[in-house]
């Protein structure tokens, strides 16, 4: 089913530069994607008075000088187009007014498409009402960001005794929205096997799972659902297991390889969500960058344990939710560019290179940690997704000394990833990082 994403940045701002008694209007740009046939807001053109023929508190009319100039521009950049007004006297819907003007354009619209869909969106009181432009035909909104919203969508889900205890905390509508989603769970080892299993006794019910590794006896410490008997098989089957033993009814799908694949961003490009818990930079900034430009909010999970000859000298972890107004892993210095390098070199490059560290010493990992940050942020997903009131989107972990502690940081303005002109609503119109442009 067709739906609208648009960062919650990009609404905010729309919001107040539309703010008046008057209706006002503005153009959206939109990059569709087929495989999720979600349309991504890209770019929004504010009408000015120079654009509008008139306007009161009930009724706009575009000039068409602005409504050619922005055709032109959504033929040009092959992109889709919506034509957005407000209702500042609060009127919730389309007005049959609006049905009546849209009548009249629907034919002038359609002829400049060149077969891409138009749509109308109406604002009001800060929620976005959505359809095809000329029809009937209604298409959902949500709005990413901290906060998750699905303007307008009439939520709905059969109430299962089993999650009664759930209901009390963030009501029917909040475990209607649980069983809906897809997510997407990438490295299925320490963090990500506790992962999987709290999501699935919280009532997700449809799961992405992408690792290419197995279960070595070294990983019996600490990949829940895992015995001695999973030695030799797939991470992603032994966590396939795990959730249908919990779910019977869960629908899961499954990539063994590496996530910076085609097979795996296809996979990705069709979720609600995902939890980040795999250990390598490379993996971890092609996510994010993935976060912003196609509107899936993720969740980066991570966890260190720095010990010397026996003694443990800090042991830290952190979890951060990636979307828009949220600085991506760049901007919250959670990346490191040398060590991206060092992994996407071959074999024969890093023993060419002298400047190559290979630093190749399996790290200390204990279930209980990962367990922590872990549900660090599945309650994150609670508080971004639920009526829960939990308020933090980036914290970090402090085992010695027991303390968790929020952070917060700003997008850099001129961040490639979540700033202004960065990624956030290209979706496939830009090629995805790390990956070939035919892939991408």
């Amino acid at each position: 089913m067709s739906e609208i994403l648009i960062g919650c940045s990009t609404l905010s701002d729309l919001i107040d530069a539309l703010a008046s008694d008057t209706e006002r209007g503005a153009a959206l740009y939109l990059n569709h994607d087929p495989l999720s046939d979600r349309f991504l807001v890209d770019e929004v053109v504010v009408a000015g008075p120079d654009d509008q023929v008139a306007a009161s508190a009930t009724e706009i009319t575009f000039a068409p000088q602005f409504l050619t100039r922005v055709t032109r521009c959504a033929r040009e950049t092959k992109r889709c187009f919506a034509l957005l007004h407000t209702h500042p006297i609060g009127f919730p819907d389309f007005s049959p007014m609006d049905d009546a003007t849209e009548a009249t354009l629907v034919d002038f619209l359609n002829g400049r498409s060149q077969g891409r869909p138009c749509f109308a969106l109406v604002l009001c009181d800060g929620r976005l009402i959505g359809r095809r432009f000329g029809e009937s035909t209604r298409v959902a909104v949500r709005e990413v960001g901290s906060k998750i919203v699905f303007h307008g969508a009439a939520i709905a889900g059969e109430r299962e005794q089993r999650y009664d205890r759930q209901v009390r905390a963030f009501g029917e509508d909040g475990q209607a929205i649980l069983r809906g989603l897809n997510v997407a769970i990438v490295g299925l080892g320490g963090t990500g096997s506790v992962t999987a299993q709290q999501l699935a006794y919280l009532g997700i019910r449809q799961f992405v799972l992408i690792d290419g590794d197995t279960v070595e006896d070294t990983n019996l410490n600490r990949v829940v659902g895992a015995g001695v008997a999973s030695v030799g098989r797939q991470k992603i089957e032994v966590a396939a297991e795990m959730i249908h033993r919990i779910n019977d009814d869960a629908i899961v799908r499954s990539h063994a390889g590496s996530v910076m694949s085609a097979e795996a961003a296809a996979l990705l490009r069709t979720v609600d969500c995902i939890f980040i818990c795999t250990d390598s930079h490379s993996s971890r900034a092609f996510l994010s960058a993935f976060a912003y430009q196609y509107l899936i909010p993720s969740f980066d999970i991570g966890v260190s344990i720095n010990a010397h000859e026996g003694e443990v000298r800090a042991v830290t972890g952190r979890t951060q939710m990636l979307a828009p107004g949220l600085p991506c892993l760049w901007c919250g210095n959670a990346l490191s560019a040398a060590r991206i390098r060092e992994e996407l070199m071959t074999p024969e490059e890093r023993e060419a290179d002298p400047y190559f560290n290979e630093g190749g010493a399996r790290q200390p990992a204990v279930i209980s940690l990962n367990s922590t940050m872990a549900s660090l942020a599945v309650t994150m997903l609670l508080g971004a997704f639920t009526a829960v009131p939990v308020g933090a989107r980036w914290q970090s972990y402090d085992a010695l000394k027991g303390t968790v502690r929020l952070l917060s940081a700003s997008s850099a303005l001129d961040c490639g990833t979540c700033g202004p002109d960065g990624l956030i609503g290209k979706g496939p119109a830009r090629d995805l990082p790390f990956l070939p442009a035919e892939v991408a």
